[in-house]
């Protein structure tokens, strides 16, 4: 994590897939701030990129882009997600570029006192090195798995198979310092962010 001072103040919101990060950034959005969402950066960077086109059809599977140029997401989920080896040529394709985009949108924001990275890679894809506090979002596991089903019609097995490749970004995290917003359904979020957001005021 960035221990130098800088401003603006940088805070990831962290956690795996199905814990309602994108929840916590709405309603931050909603109060004014500004959330970098670096899931969506890497889908443009992937659509936009020859680079990374040619790396997909070469390095994870021949049918990964189509004859128009589109890349066919199920078909490189399918392969990364069951294939360890393909994730990771695939996340260190595309985590530099998000790097180099965070930094260029975050300049553009230098009159802001705080700004949020949404992440759920934060220790693998080396943003850890932007970001001055750490705000992970959790949820039980049952929870997450119910709903990435319905919102992304996946069957469970298949949830639970992101999960799994998560998984060493979930260790990773918790051997840093960080704060925790619990997003399990039975609590309210706004408390959680109001307090937290205290702590920095």
């Amino acid at each position: 994590m960035n221990t130098c001072h800088k401003s603006p103040y940088v805070i990831a919101l962290a956690g795996g897939i199905g814990v309602g990060k994108s929840v916590v950034s709405r309603m931050l959005r909603n109060m004014g701030y500004c959330v970098y969402d670096s899931d969506s950066a890497a889908k443009s960077i992937m659509d936009n990129s020859p680079v990374v086109k040619d790396f997909l059809v070469k390095k994870i599977h021949p049918q990964s882009v189509d004859a128009i140029g589109k890349i066919n997401r199920e078909i490189v989920a399918s392969v990364v997600f069951s294939d360890e080896y393909r994730l990771k040529l695939l996340n260190g394709a595309v985590h530099k570029a998000v790097r180099e985009d965070f930094r260029k949108w975050s300049n553009m924001r230098h009159d802001q006192n705080t700004l949020f990275i949404e992440c759920a890679v934060l220790c693998e894809s080396g943003l850890d090195g932007e970001v001055d506090a750490v705000w992970e979002v959790v949820a039980p596991e049952q929870l997450r798995v119910k709903r990435v089903c319905r919102r992304n019609s996946l069957a469970p097995a298949q949830v639970l198979a992101r999960i799994k490749a998560q998984r060493d970004e979930a260790d990773a995290l918790g051997r840093i310092d960080r704060s925790i917003v619990i997003n399990d359904g039975m609590r309210p979020l706004l408390p959680q962010i109001e307090s937290l957001l205290g702590l920095i005021s």
